[in-house]
């Protein structure tokens, strides 16, 4: 039973496995880029089995096979630490937010398999893939808040200008991530040579995600003007950080686009991608808005 309170009955042991959700959710988005570019999306042509009558590719399917099959078999490994957050978070009675974060993490990782199953079995469908991503981008903002309720992280009260360019920024992250599955789906890396296109056209989308970074980018200023004027540590901490990740993924964005989409730019991109996930929610849950002391009289007795 030692082992057994080690892993699932301690603070520390809640506090490990929502980093791993954290951790195993940001890896499954490069994961996924990987399938992407080697055109390994439809290495297992079907869903729930990878070939007919078997959950496993056959040798004859190949490295693009064995490729998906991996990236499916990530799924186990959110389920295990996802689950394992929720058992923590019910032996540890920790407060009641928490336990139900951990089940919105948890719920949340069966759901992203069949959406992953469904877009297997409409051909890798653009729009459903999309939902693939903006889901992991969600779970990774559940998982980050998750983290940062459970280790005590540092958090201020703010007003509502601060709090409202914050929402603002973690808004435009979610439109510009979006777009940028738009921009995937519209070009070559598809994840199959066969698999279909949104049909817009590759440059008038990519100058709509650009537009959109630009907007965050001006957003994210804002926040870190606000947060320097006001010393609200927290904010100032990670809208910094924040914006040293858009620059990265900006600079990234360009080279991949000038270099017509050289796959290690985009895999370089996509965990650009996770950790811009991982960033905005940890401005987001660095603040929270401001409470006015209550002076109500008390009531007579």
């Amino acid at each position: 039973m030692g082992v057994l309170n080690r892993l699932s009955a301690t603070r520390e042991a809640l506090h490990g496995w929502v980093l791993a959700t954290l951790a195993a959710n940001m890896l499954l988005i490069v994961s996924g880029a990987v399938v992407r570019l080697t055109g390994s999306g439809l290495g297992c042509p079907t869903w729930p089995h990878c070939a007919a009558g078997s959950f496993v590719p056959h040798e004859s399917m190949g490295i693009h096979g064995a490729i998906e099959f991996g990236n499916r078999l990530l799924t186990f490994v959110l389920l295990l630490t996802s689950a394992m957050a929720v058992v923590a978070a019910t032996r540890t009675r920790a407060a009641g937010n928490v336990r139900t974060l951990a089940w919105v993490a948890l719920v949340a990782i069966p759901v992203q398999a069949v959406i992953g199953g469904l877009s297997v079995l409409a051909g890798l469908n653009p729009f459903i893939v999309a939902l693939h991503l903006l889901l992991s981008v969600a779970i990774i903002l559940v998982a980050v808040k998750l983290v940062w309720v459970v280790g005590r992280h540092e958090t201020a009260e703010v007003d509502g200008l601060a709090m409202g360019l914050v929402r603002a920024v973690v808004a435009a992250t979610l439109v510009v991530m979006w777009l940028g599955t738009i921009v995937t789906g519209s070009g070559p890396n598809a994840g199959d040579a066969g698999a279909r296109r949104t049909g817009f056209h590759l440059e008038t989308v990519t100058r709509l995600h650009s537009i959109s970074v630009w907007i965050l980018v001006i957003l994210t200023v804002a926040a870190l003007l606000v947060a320097t004027g006001r010393r609200i540590a927290p904010m100032r901490r990670w809208a910094l950080i924040l914006l040293g990740v858009e620059i990265f993924q900006a600079v990234i964005g360009y080279a991949q686009y000038f270099a017509h989409l050289n796959p290690w730019l985009v895999i370089w991109h996509m965990v650009g991608v996770s950790l811009c996930a991982a960033a905005t929610g940890a401005l987001w849950a660095g603040i929270r808005p401001f409470q006015a002391p209550d002076l109500a009289p008390p009531r007579q007795s």
